[in-house]
């Protein structure tokens, strides 16, 4: 056999070889001109050896992006830097295929030196990546249905231990506080008995996303177990964490789910604490658990936190007063300060609820009344500037001379930087 023979033997051999593999494969040289091109590569994106070969990779035939939907050709193309630096390289792409849709590609690249270690070429090879990527995706899908309720969209209650616990150990590590929120919805089996259970779960996933947008980012809300939802809080003490309560309550009190030609409205009662060093998750549960029916005990639509309750009477009404001011409820609070009073607006300070007292600016509406929200320092209260109360101030329960005359004694500023002025 003569020797061009063989050579050419070998040639078919390695040629068979490699267009029986399943990864696409294809050469080119120093110039990034492609030489070969097997069967796999046909079949994976649609384009046959006779409409690529002699043509350039950077063509951008199969117009390679990566994950992020950068150009390869355009802003880093792996066999370029291959052919450069003799260094071979992975990554993670999608190709275009010849009928226009996108498949994902596991690429590889790698130099080709001749007898004396000179670069002559390169080979790119690459496979069809979409079963891997499915596999990730499926793994993602599964995490999520470990963690998610699929009723509410919130947290489940395997995620609440988890968050629970992560919290606790903070606490003891680094003293990260946190407060903890056990929310029942009240009378929810007379809306199913009423209305059917599909009318029940429409009304849960309403509460559970109503809370979800009155918490923080970093805040955590769960369903615990049937009509039940658990909150975590970081970074607050009693007083916020009542706040933000008290938010999520009048956020709820005031939503309402269109059924059929009904309109269905619902209450929560909320028990909350917070997390002492020495507390367990199950220490913790329980006396959110005890609140909580402290508030059922005394009328549901409530919130108590560490045995602070504020009922339903005490609380903001959401309607606008009119001249009759007796056919509303009222938040009832002490006017401990209040500077220009015949301004349309001025500073004050008043007791919302022993021992809390916040500073205010009030400012008179179209009715007449006065309306009170947190200022300086007790904005906080007021998280992501949701004022945590409006306070309602009846012409018939406090004039101009009423609350001149509950002005504290010395006439003492209460609102730093602004002592005495209207705003």
């Amino acid at each position: 056999m003569e020797a061009g023979d063989f050579l050419a033997m070998q040639d078919v051999f390695y040629k068979e070889l490699l267009d029986n593999l399943y990864d696409g494969v294809y050469f080119v040289d120093c110039n990034r001109i492609i030489t070969y091109w097997n069967k796999a590569a046909e079949n994976i994106t649609g384009y046959s050896g006779a409409d690529v070969m002699g043509k350039g990779c950077f063509d951008n035939i199969l117009v390679h992006v990566d994950e992020k939907g950068r150009s390869l050709c355009d802003s880093g193309c792996p066999l370029q830097a291959a052919l450069k630096d003799g260094t071979g390289r992975e990554i993670n792409a999608f190709l275009k295929h010849r009928d226009g849709h996108r498949l994902p590609v596991l690429v590889k690249v790698n130099a080709i030196y001749d007898g004396n270690g000179s670069i002559i070429g390169g080979v790119h090879s690459f496979n069809d990546n979409s079963s891997l990527l499915y596999v990730k995706k499926h793994a993602a899908e599964l995490e999520k249905l470990s963690t998610v309720d699929g009723l509410t969209g919130v947290g489940n209650r395997r995620s609440a231990d988890i968050t629970m616990q992560k919290k606790l150990a903070e606490l003891k590590r680094y003293g990260w506080t946190f407060g903890a929120l056990f929310v029942d919805i009240d009378n929810l089996k007379s809306v199913n008995d009423t209305y059917g259970h599909e009318a029940g779960d429409e009304v849960l996933k309403m509460v559970a996303q109503t809370m979800l947008a009155q918490i923080r980012p970093f805040d955590y809300i769960f369903r615990w177990g049937g009509d039940e939802l658990l909150l975590i809080l970081v970074n607050v003490d009693q007083r916020r964490l009542h706040a933000s309560a008290e938010r999520m309550r009048m956020a709820v009190q005031n939503a309402d789910l269109r059924f059929g030609s009904d309109k269905i409205k619902v209450t929560v009662s909320m028990g909350g604490t917070i997390a002492e060093p020495d507390d367990m998750d199950k220490s913790i549960l329980a006396r959110t658990d005890r609140f909580m029916y402290r508030c059922k005990e005394e009328g549901r639509n409530r919130c108590m936190v560490d045995n602070l309750l504020v009922p339903p009477s005490a609380q903001p009404n959401t309607q606008a007063p009119d001249t009759n001011p007796t056919s509303y409820q009222t938040l009832p609070h002490k006017v401990v300060t209040a500077q220009n009073i015949n301004s349309p607006a001025f500073f004050g300070r008043v007791d919302i609820h022993a021992p809390v007292s916040i500073s205010v600016v009030y400012r008179r509406n179209a009715s007449g009344a006065f309306t009170a929200k947190p200022q300086g320092t007790d904005a906080g209260m007021a998280q992501d500037n949701h004022p945590i109360v409006d306070l309602v101030i009846y012409p018939a329960q406090y004039s101009p001379q009423m609350l001149s005359q509950h002005q504290d004694e010395k006439g003492d500023p209460t609102h730093s930087g602004q002592t005495g002025e209207a705003i």
